[in-house]
C-alpha cells in the first residue's frame, strides 16, 4: 500500500519536472546543463582520487577497442565487464 503511494508521488514529481523542463528554452536548458557539469567537475576534483577513480577510468573503459579479424571494434559491454 505504502509503495503504491510512493510510486504515485514519484510519478507526480516526474510529471511536474517534465512540464517545467518543457517550458524552458533551449538556451536555458544548455545553461542548466553547463551549471550541472561545472558542479560535477568541482565535486570530482575536490577528492584527490575522485577524478581518476570514477570519471577518467569510466571514460577510458567506454573507449576500449579490440582488433577482431583485422578491424578495430569497440569492446562489447559483456566483455568490458569481464576485463579488469
Amino acid at each position: 500500500m505504502a509503495t503504491n503511494c510512493i510510486a504515485q508521488l514519484v510519478e507526480s514529481r516526474r510529471r511536474l519536472q517534465r512540464q517545467r523542463w518543457d517550458k524552458l528554452t533551449p538556451h536555458e536548458r544548455m545553461a542548466n546543463f553547463a551549471r550541472l557539469q561545472e558542479a560535477s567537475f568541482r565535486i570530482l576534483h575536490a577528492s584527490s582520487s575522485g577524478f581518476l577513480r570514477h570519471f577518467f577510468s569510466r571514460n577510458l573503459q567506454s573507449r576500449r577497442v579490440e582488433v577482431i579479424d583485422g578491424q578495430w571494434r569497440p569492446v562489447s559491454p559483456d566483455r568490458r565487464s569481464q576485463q579488469p
